[in-house]
């Protein structure tokens, strides 16, 4: 449990795609904190469900929810993974969650809590965690963040093999098309 994550998540706005911060869990007793707790929500993170096919609408809100922390909050989560990416199933949505490395972009040197780090830049996160969900090549999870570069990814990533749509309708989404 980190204070500084817990003040970081619970300031946040609600979102669709942010698991909702509930509250404040205190030792009544000697008055400390013990940690904190977030809302339920029914489904699964994608680590845990190698079988479920990833919807492309599930990567525009995903982007959509990192371009919100990044440009208009100032926050970089720094930790996206499929481990912390939950499908709300009833929403069929896509949530964010684990602050634990979230840093104010504006926050370049150690000291105040987590910094915000280039090597762990979200757009990077993305990028990595999208390649290791379509392709389940998680071989890069070994290699540092400040080891990670895009010519590490194989210049052909091979769908998913239950994704039965030819290529050319994945990029039909990415130019506002169909959002399946």
């Amino acid at each position: 449990m980190s204070w500084k994550e817990m003040n970081l998540w619970m300031r946040l706005p609600h979102h669709p795609n942010i698991v909702p911060f509930d509250r404040v869990v205190v030792d009544e007793l000697e008055g400390h904190l013990v940690g904190f707790t977030s809302n339920y929500v029914a489904g699964h993170n994608l680590e845990g469900n190698k079988s479920r096919v990833f919807k492309l609408k599930w990567l525009q809100q995903l982007i959509h929810v990192v371009d919100v922390l990044n440009l208009e909050h100032g926050i970089a989560h720094q930790y996206i993974a499929a481990r912390n990416l939950l499908i709300n199933e009833p929403e069929d949505a896509i949530m964010l969650f684990d602050f634990n490395f979230a840093a104010r972009i504006s926050c370049l040197s150690p000291g105040e809590g987590e910094s915000y780090i280039e090597d762990r830049n979200d757009v990077k996160g993305v990028i990595f965690t999208i390649y290791e969900i379509i392709t389940q090549d998680n071989s890069l999870r070994s290699v540092s963040h400040e080891d990670e570069n895009l010519s590490n990814l194989k210049s052909k990533w091979v769908k998913h093999p239950e994704d039965r749509r030819p290529p050319s309708q994945w990029t039909t989404g990415m130019r506002g098309g169909s959002k399946s």
